[in-house]
């Protein structure tokens, strides 16, 4: 069996890497010497760990993971580990590890320190403090895959799969293998798209998850998006940073204009609505009636822009 296919788990949030972290160092005597081995003081520690707690707060600041490990002179040494998937650090975060972890050696707690970032190799790269240290997914699926068993290729697959996608293609292959109905969801509606619009529509992820997303038509102006949201039953075209008395004021000067101006945040639209709503899961039976209304919706609001693009491109400038 391919490694990426053992875990069967395709979605993941932080929260599951903590507690994939908090178990190994727990009980995988050879991988929280991989680990502190970062730090260079394996040879001092016994491993396993005597204990791993997952999002332990202290003064209002949570550690996603807090592992003691027993020095072989008897005291304790203490790991904080930051877990990331994609989100930012707060500023100073792993600085308020260290101090943390300084509290409590003045204490008498333990009788030493290490802090982990524990993040994908594509996660931005920045200084560490002093006493930090980093180690990517990649790597420690490695040192896991090493041992050979299930259970250890397992938590490596795990990892692997934790990855961001961070490209509509990767979105796309990972939707193929994990979600194959909605594949064929969307080839069925792209099937529709070429045979009533003729390639008019353009679409950045080829498999969305969900009915709400942005097509787009070639030449399409950079101040123009189009909010496709199948599950309301609305379809708006809208101006970014153009208010929606601005845009009422340009529209009504216009012929036919195919929809209502609606306020949207500090931008405006041109919306469609009381359109029959669908998502995914209602099938192959609407992309004919529901999903091709929809899509017809969206070319008038585009065909309604193109045909007084001057009008707009004023309007925006």
């Amino acid at each position: 069996m391919r490694d990426e296919y053992i875990c069967g788990i395709n979605r993941f949030y932080e929260r599951d890497i903590d507690m994939l972290m908090a178990e190994e160092l727990r009980v995988n005597a050879e991988f929280g010497a991989w680990v502190m081995g970062r730090f260079g003081i394996a040879a001092e520690l016994v491993f396993p760990a005597v204990s791993s707690d997952v999002s332990v707060v202290e003064d209002g600041s949570e550690a996603d993971v807090v592992t003691t490990f027993r020095t072989k002179t008897g005291l304790h040494h203490r790991l904080f580990v930051e877990n990331k998937i994609s989100a930012v650090l707060m500023p100073e975060q792993l600085e308020r590890y260290v101090r943390r972890a300084e509290g409590e050696m003045r204490r008498e707690l333990i009788a030493g320190f290490s802090v982990l970032l524990f993040a994908p190799s594509r996660y931005p790269k920045r200084a560490l403090p002093e006493r930090v240290a980093r180690i990517d997914f990649e790597e420690a699926a490695v040192a896991l895959r090493c041992r050979g068993d299930l259970r250890s290729q397992y938590k490596a697959s795990l990892l692997m799969k934790a990855l961001p996608l961070l490209t509509s293609a990767a979105r796309d292959a990972h939707i193929v293998v994990t979600e194959p109905y909605v594949k064929d969801w969307w080839d069925a509606v792209y099937a529709m798209l070429e045979r009533e619009f003729g390639g008019y529509f353009v679409h950045k992820t080829r498999y969305p998850r969900s009915v709400y997303f942005a097509p787009e038509t070639l030449g399409q102006a950079s101040y123009l998006r189009v909010d496709f949201k199948g599950h309301k039953g609305e379809v708006d075209l809208a101006f970014r940073g153009v208010s929606a008395a601005a845009l009422s004021a340009a529209v009504s000067s216009l012929e036919n204009p195919p929809g209502r101006v609606i306020s949207n945040g500090k931008s405006s639209a041109i919306r469609i609505d009381g359109l029959d709503p669908f998502v995914i899961s209602d099938g192959l039976i609407v992309i004919e009636t529901r999903v091709r209304k929809a899509y017809q919706a969206a070319q008038d609001l585009l065909n309604f822009w193109q045909s007084n693009r001057m009008s707009f491109d004023a309007l925006v400038s």
